[in-house]
């Protein structure tokens, strides 16, 4: 659906600054105009997105500059709400006006319940109508949300900021906790807003359903008209330019140092020529030393303005290359990650998983699978992907039947429980738990960007896209490297760049991958071999050539 383009301004910002209680400045001197147009914010993990969020909304205030809100704003955080005791009314935001509405039917006529309920006089029949649509049909306004799960609850908020009658909603990362029919859900609802929209996101999906890019820095903001795939283009088309002039400045440098060197050698030579004739000419001693001193004194300019000038020269490289995005991390495994063909992987036997639907027959499954298959998880939240994966990876056994993997593998939950939080890398890859040298090992985590600094880090400190890089190390890298790699989400709360570097990397990995993912993007990428759905009836295994999501 096609929305409104032009608009009035809805949030202004002017030379906005904040910073931390540490004295840490995140934003120096931003200036940025939001209207009704769509916009998402991206950026990586720690450049101050979701506080970015939470200063337009009015959680948090500049520390400099000015804030000006034309309108109201509904925000929805990033994590659920779940305080203890709170009800699905109070979670969603609208349970003073429910409860006004009860007292008005109940025949009160306090003129403060008019105020609270304002034009929002169908606001109970609404809610149960958006909770049904969000399939929350069996849940009531006084209801806990303490047992609901993560996506439940993001759903109850983001119905409260929808029925909310604010003129833009502030969003951060409203898809994270949600399914793919919860996706589904929030992008329709989204199409059928008509207020304006600021999202903080990594959703891909979701991305290309705006209409600018606002790309955020600790530093500064770059906007771009469209929606994701158009600044793919527009960013590929700008990074192409910055490695041609990277090029430029390497070349003209190269050049001048050449130039440089020649003119050294000519001057040199001169001055040798020159303190020569000095010695042998027919003059006093100080017109002897003053010759001397002239040939050195002239060295010696030609050599301060040559530094001067290499100094220059590399000054424009470093801007240059400071403006080229680095290349993708690369993940070599070794040589045992690979899976033969007719090796056999996986064997699931009349397995019934530890988690029991209505219908206990349909948690039972038949599986038996070889080589390196890429097999996709999907259903929604709560039929037990996750369970299936702690299965497969020998955590938990079937509460009847029989699982078992025939070869080597790593499981990834979402936590990264495989990483020691209070040792580094290096330490958990020492030459008991790897067969490679250290000079190998630090070889192969400088192509993943782990560098000298970050691989001596307690694990516990890397960022969520250095920690899944050091377990996929840890898991390719070990004495008996993994064959089979079992991924829970495992690109939840990362930002964009980690994902498409997860990606990549993983696209070197010859071995079997089992993974859960509520991004499709992320599932495409990595090219599944099958799909193994749940539905009412049980699990249902399909090719990749015959899967219709």
């Amino acid at each position: 659906m096609t929305h409104v383009t032009h608009s009035p301004t809805l949030i202004s910002l002017n030379q906005l600054s904040f910073q931390f209680a540490n004295g840490d400045t995140l934003f120096d001197a931003l200036d940025l105009q939001f209207d009704q147009r769509r916009t998402a914010i991206v950026g990586r993990n720690g450049c101050g997105k979701s506080v970015l969020a939470r200063l337009l909304a009015g959680e948090l205030q500049p520390s400099a500059g000015t804030l000006t809100r034309y309108g109201q704003i509904a925000y929805v955080a990033q994590q659920p709400p779940g305080a203890c005791g709170q009800s699905v009314a109070q979670a969603a935001g609208v349970a003073d006006t429910l409860k006004a509405l009860a007292r008005l039917a109940a025949g009160s006529a306090d003129v403060g319940d008019f105020d609270i309920i304002g034009e929002r006089w169908d606001l109970a029949e609404r809610f149960q109508t958006s909770l049904a649509e969000a399939d929350l049909a069996g849940l009531r306004a006084e209801h806990g949300v303490d047992s609901l799960s993560g996506g439940q609850r993001a759903r109850i908020a983001l119905i409260g900021a929808f029925l909310s009658g604010a003129d833009g909603l502030v969003l951060d990362e409203p898809s994270n906790h949600l399914d793919a029919e919860g996706r589904r859900w929030l992008l329709q609802r989204l199409d059928e807003w008509r207020g304006g929209l600021i999202v903080a996101s990594h959703d891909r999906v979701l991305l290309d359903s705006v209409e600018r890019i606002a790309e955020l820095t600790p530093s500064a903001v770059q906007v771009f008209s469209g929606n994701y795939t158009g600044y793919l283009a527009q960013r590929a088309v700008e990074q192409a330019a910055a490695q041609s002039a990277l090029e430029h400045s390497r070349n003209e440098r190269r050049r001048h140092l050449q130039r440089q060197q020649r003119e050294h050698d000519s001057v040199q030579r001169h001055a040798a020529r020159s303190r020569k004739h000095a010695e042998t000419a027919n003059v006093s001693r100080i017109e002897r030393a003053s010759m001397k001193g002239r040939a050195t004194e002239i060295m010696g300019h030609v050599r301060q303005a040559h530094q001067a000038d290499k100094s220059a020269l590399d000054q424009q490289v470093r801007e240059a290359f400071a403006r080229v995005v680095a290349n993708a991390p690369v993940l070599i495994p070794l040589p045992g990650t690979a899976v033969p063909n007719h090796r056999q992987v996986m064997t699931l036997t009349n397995a019934q998983l530890p988690w029991l639907p209505v219908d206990a027959a349909a948690s039972r499954l038949d599986l038996a699978l070889s080589g390196p298959v890429r097999v996709a998880l999907s259903g929604p939240n709560g039929c037990g992907k996750s369970t299936l994966l702690k299965l497969l990876a020998g955590l938990i056994s079937p509460l009847a039947g029989h699982c078992q993997t025939h070869v080597p593998c790593a499981y990834l939950d979402q936590q990264l429980d495989l990483l020691h939080p209070g040792r580094s890398l290096l330490e958990l890859l020492n030459p008991e738990h790897t067969s490679l040298s250290e000079s190998a090992l630090r070889s192969r985590l400088a192509q993943l960007q782990l560098d000298a600094t970050r691989v001596n880090l307690p694990t516990g400190q890397l960022s969520g896209g250095e920690r899944l890089k050091a377990a996929l190390a840890l898991a390719c890298w070990r004495q008996v490297p993994a064959q089979l790699l079992l991924l829970d989400e495992p690109t939840n709360h990362l930002d964009l760049a980690s994902v498409q570097a997860l990606e990549q990397a993983l696209q070197g990995f010859a071995g079997a991958i089992v993974v859960a993912s509520h991004d499709p993007a992320f599932i495409n990428a990595l090219r599944p071999t099958h799909h193994l759905s749940w539905t009412l009836e049980g699990w249902y295994l399909e090719d990749a050539e015959t899967h219709h999501p």
